[in-house]
C-alpha cells in the first residue's frame, strides 16, 4: 500500500494551515461534495484514511482507520503514535454488522468533539467496535464495511 489521501473529515494541522476554508467546511457540512468524491473513489479501489477515536473501556484513543478494498484485511485501524508513524494496526474481521450511528456518549466522551464526531457501534466478526469519526466521512466508513463485508474488490 502506498501513500493514503485522507478522507474529507480527517484533517491534520497541517492541511488546516495550507488550507484552512476546511476546518469551517466541517462545521457548515460544504464538505460534502469532497465526502462523496471520497466514496467513489473507495469504489474504484482507492484507498482513504479517517480519523477514528475507539472506545477502549473508559476512555477513548485517538487513531484512524485505513480503508483500502483491495488489501487485505482491507479495514484495519490504527494508533495514534506522537513520534514517528502511527502504532501497528489492528484488522476489523469481515462480516460486519452496524449497530447504529448517534451522538458521541459514555465514557470518555467528553474528549470528542460531539459536533463534528458520531459514535459508530458495530460487531464485526471477533468483537464489538465503538469508534467516533467524523461526521461528513460516516457515510464513507459505512460503504467500506458494507464492501468489505460483501468480499467486493479482493
Amino acid at each position: 500500500m502506498g501513500r493514503v489521501r485522507r478522507a474529507a473529515g480527517t484533517q491534520t494541522f497541517t492541511d488546516l494551515l495550507r488550507h484552512p476554508g476546511r476546518l469551517a467546511a466541517q462545521f457548515t457540512g460544504s464538505a460534502g461534495g469532497r465526502a462523496e468524491a471520497d466514496v467513489r473513489a473507495l469504489h474504484a479501489g482507492e484507498a482513504r484514511e479517517v480519523t477514528a477515536f475507539l472506545r477502549d473501556g473508559e476512555r477513548f484513543r485517538q487513531g484512524s482507520l485505513v480503508l483500502d478494498p483491495v488489501a487485505a484485511p482491507p479495514v484495519v485501524w490504527r494508533p495514534f503514535r506522537v513520534f514517528g508513524r502511527a502504532g501497528e494496526g489492528v484488522a476489523l474481521v469481515a462480516p460486519f454488522h452496524v449497530h447504529g450511528v448517534g451522538p458521541v456518549t459514555g465514557p470518555g466522551s467528553r474528549a470528542i468533539d460531539r459536533r463534528m464526531f458520531r459514535l459508530l457501534s458495530l460487531r464485526a466478526a471477533d468483537r464489538p467496535w465503538e469508534l467516533a469519526v467524523p461526521v461528513v466521512d460516516v457515510p464513507l466508513v459505512r460503504a467500506a464495511l458494507a464492501r468489505a463485508g460483501s468480499g467486493a474488490g479482493r
